[in-house]
């Protein structure tokens, strides 16, 4: 099973890479959201030069769900992926599944529709399509993941660690409140209370993005996707500071070989305890209103 580490700069892979980093995922400039930076093709071919030289492997996301005039940019940037020595293309607009098909395009690819990943059902389909990898939803009990895994032929994906985006809008959001009561505006991260939690939130160029309060850990549980063999588990250094990241993939690397509670301890202790696990051990069910 592999690391797959979301840097916050790619100035930042080789500090990952030395604590135990197996490959990386970097959005493409307006083409992504959900990353701190994006970049052009052209300004990465040096950095996924230098991580394939490391023998690491290299990922790119396409996870904007598009609009009409979006799409020959789309194609375009597609064609130079297709040039390139990378694993992979994260998507969610299924405007990319339709580009790799009908211009034969030799890239793999991974379904990362985020909350709609969570079912074996679905998986199957886009297998069927010629998908070759799923990024699992954060909303799936171990269990369920365990189905996915055996149900399918596909490399899945898990989230363990870092902020994760709980909801998405292409409308700007804080932008519009802000200008409504002529408050002032900064950019970058705002930050909002509910229920004495503290949730990240990020007004960017494509809409709002409102993230977890606390980071999703799951030290513990990387064991066990290891022994279910998926594929990856993701850590996402978004929203933190880097030297805690390091420190945090330094310890699951270690876990991971040695199954040494300790490292456990060490990322409890770096974290505070702010943490959570998400849906791992919460089963998620939905009751149909009635009428009237």
């Amino acid at each position: 099973m592999k690391k797959l580490v979301i840097p916050k700069k790619k100035e930042y892979v080789l500090d990952e890479i030395n604590q135990g980093a197996d490959a990386f995922l970097f959005g493409i400039k307006d083409l992504a959201v959900h990353f701190e930076h994006t970049y052009s093709i052209q300004e990465l071919k040096e950095t996924i030069h230098d991580i394939k030289k490391q023998g690491k492997e290299v990922y790119l996301s396409l996870n904007r769900n598009y609009d009409h005039h979006d799409l020959k940019k789309v194609e375009a940037c597609l064609q130079e992926i297709e040039n390139l020595s990378v694993d992979g293309v994260f998507f969610y607009d299924l405007a990319i599944l339709q580009l790799v098909q009908e211009r034969g395009f030799s890239i793999s690819l991974i379904w990362n529709q985020e909350h709609m990943t969570t079912n074996s059902f679905s998986a199957r389909f886009y297998e069927k399509e010629g998908v070759k990898g799923i990024s699992l939803s954060t909303n799936l009990t171990l269990q369920e993941i365990e189905t996915i895994q055996k149900e399918t032929q596909l490399s899945c994906f898990v989230p363990v660690f870092g902020y994760y985006p709980m909801f998405e809008s292409k409308r700007h959001l804080v932008q519009n409140y802000l200008e409504t009561f002529s408050l002032d505006t900064h950019y970058g991260t705002y930050r909002i209370e509910k229920e004495k939690k503290t949730y990240p939130i990020v007004d960017h160029t494509y809409g709002t993005t409102v993230y977890t309060s606390v980071p999703l850990h799951a030290i513990k549980e990387t064991k066990q996707f290891q022994e279910m063999g998926i594929s990856y588990v993701i850590l996402s250094e978004q929203l933190l500071d880097h030297d805690l990241f390091l420190s945090v993939l330094n310890s699951y690397t270690h876990y991971l070989i040695t199954g040494d509670e300790k490292e456990k301890e060490k990322v409890d202790q770096l974290l505070g305890g702010n943490y959570d696990l998400g849906f791992l051990y919460k089963e998620t069910i939905y009751r149909v209103k009635k009428n009237g």
